[in-house]
């Protein structure tokens, strides 16, 4: 229960924040904004994501306590193999933050295997977003959770497997039931971001081009890595040649020249900045900030990971 109401209340206090509302429309917004009903939503995100954890966690134990000790290994690490070959083959092995050197390849991996251990064990709804594990592939980490420990229960030898398939026929079929009950609670505009396709720099893209909020297409420019959006680099270098003057003089709080790379630049803006030769400003996160441990000044699009 505990990771339940931890789960929940991520996920619950992400979509329901106005900023998150406002800059990812197509994410954020499906809980509803009635009292009563949000309340509903807490109360079976909480219940959803704690048999999800009973499931999950009965299926890796009678794995462990089969007769082959290394099943546990094989089903498990099996999984983990198998998300990041289809990250990989997809072009979205790489986590959003900007960074740079040896940070480069710790985002490829760390992030990713943490992201997807977390979202394995809580059911936490947060991580179906593109830049995690992607809505598809959560649903189907959830639907595997309930069926992995009936497969499990199959090698397991030891007593009362007719008491532990009816804890678990149990445990699955509430589980199915309250997942009803909350698809029937939310705002079903959103139940397409239970299924997302979207890769990362897909998703980035997309709405960058869709939003017409300034502040959220700087963040998603260059705050996000930048190869998530190289396939609109033209427009990235459009859109700032139009308004950089605009943005100079009025000074938003969220405009920071010195996050645009030289390349973004007019060529007018960027001599007045020093040229290519100054040592610009390095657009990246660090470490510190990436695991929570300092905040960022500015808003971000997506949590901090």
């Amino acid at each position: 229960m505990t990771t339940g109401f931890t789960s929940a209340m991520i996920a619950f206090d992400k979509d329901v924040k106005v900023l998150g509302r406002r800059a990812q429309p197509l994410f954020y917004g499906y809980i509803p904004d009635d009292n009563g009903l949000r309340t509903r939503c807490f109360v079976l995100m909480t219940i959803i994501s704690a048999l999800h954890n009973v499931s999950r966690s009965l299926g890796v134990a009678l794995l462990a306590a089969s007769s082959s000790k290394m099943l546990v290994v094989y089903f498990t690490d099996g999984e983990i193999a198998l998300f990041f070959m289809v990250k990989c083959l997809r072009g979205d092995i790489w986590y959003w933050p900007r960074t740079e050197g040896i940070m480069n390849y710790l985002l490829a991996f760390l992030p990713r295997l943490a992201g997807k251990i977390i979202a394995d064990f809580s059911g936490c709804l947060h991580f179906r977003h593109a830049y995690e594990m992607r809505g598809i592939a959560f649903s189907a980490s959830m639907v595997w959770a309930q069926i992995m420990p009936f497969v499990a229960l199959q090698f397991f030898e030891g007593n009362n497997k007719d008491a532990l398939s009816t804890i678990l026929a149990c445990s699955a079929t509430l589980w199915l039931l309250l997942n009803i009950v909350f698809f029937c609670t939310i705002n079903l505009s959103y139940y397409n971001t239970f299924f997302l396709t979207l890769t990362g720099p897909q998703y980035t893209c997309e709405v960058f081009l869709k939003s017409n909020d300034d502040a959220t297409k700087f963040d998603l420019a260059f705050e996000v890595r930048l190869q998530y959006t190289k396939s609109i680099e033209a427009e990235v270098k459009e859109w700032v040649a139009n308004n950089i003057d605009r943005w100079k003089e009025e000074n938003p709080d969220w405009f920071h020249v010195e996050y645009i790379p030289g390349e973004f630049l007019p060529q007018a803006v960027l001599e007045a900045e020093g040229g290519t030769h100054r040592r610009r400003r390095r657009s990246s996160v660090g470490l510190r900030e990436i695991v929570g441990l300092e905040e960022r000044k500015d808003s971000k699009v997506h949590p901090q990971g």
